[in-house]
């Protein structure tokens, strides 16, 4: 397994700064107009939309792990697709690494339509392995999946296209482990918060120490990932 995930010699092209802030969701239309009464000028880069994962870890919950304990070298393995529907049509496999701050994804598109609330474990997981290269095989046949999670994303970009930002909100998790079809029916309480998150190629990141400093917030670390997993588990 850590074989496939230490391949960092890829975080050395690509790299990118991955900054996240958290607040009150209360506030979003203040946080919104941050965001686009921003000297960077940020404007809208995309239409709104869903975004849904399907999160796979290990029998011992490895990922979960590094995460829990602040390990600066960590990666998460995740099934993405974008819409209101439990309809998964033309996803995305994503092996999520970061290294601190620093981070990059291996994404390999799913061609096809799987339908999450009607299939169960097994055929989901044929269904993207018979879709998926070796390197994604070799992982989906090592993990099990322990967690789905789902928010609204905004999209933002500054003006010199240098700075990407975006505002999840309306954070949902559904707890899968040791289930033989999709949960999609109990999800889990979570705070109420909107994630601000920055991201820019790493030789720009004194682009993003700029973008910060006129926000009243602080960083944090916030994983939704680990977020949703303990919630899960408490």
């Amino acid at each position: 397994m850590h074989r496939v995930f230490s391949e960092n010699k890829k975080l050395t092209e690509n790299k990118r700064y991955e900054i996240k802030m958290v607040f009150d969701r209360l506030r979003l239309e203040e946080v919104r107009s941050w965001v686009l009464s921003h000297t960077h000028s940020f404007r809208t880069a995309f239409p709104p939309r869903r975004v849904n994962n399907i999160y796979f870890d290990t029998q011992d919950f490895d990922f979960l792990t590094a995460h829990a304990n602040g390990v600066a070298e960590r990666a998460k393995l995740r099934f993405r697709w974008y819409g209101e529907k439990w309809i998964a049509e033309n996803g995305q496999l994503e092996i999520k690494k970061k290294i601190a701050n620093l981070g990059n994804k291996d994404i390999h598109g799913i061609q096809g339509t799987v339908d999450i609330s009607r299939s169960n474990w097994r055929e989901i997981r044929q269904f993207l392995k018979a879709n998926s290269p070796d390197k994604f095989k070799f992982l989906l046949n090592n993990t099990a999946p322990v967690l789905i999670n789902l928010y609204d994303r905004e999209y933002f970009v500054s003006f010199d296209g240098l700075v990407r930002l975006t505002l999840d909100y309306k954070l949902r998790a559904f707890g899968q482990a040791f289930g033989l079809t999709p949960n999609i029916d109990r999800p889990q309480p979570l705070k109420n918060v909107v994630v601000i998150e920055m991201k820019a190629d790493a030789s720009f990141h004194q682009k993003i120490a700029d973008a910060l400093a006129e926000f009243p917030l602080y960083c944090s670390a916030f994983s939704k990932f680990l977020t949703g997993i303990e919630n899960v588990h408490k």
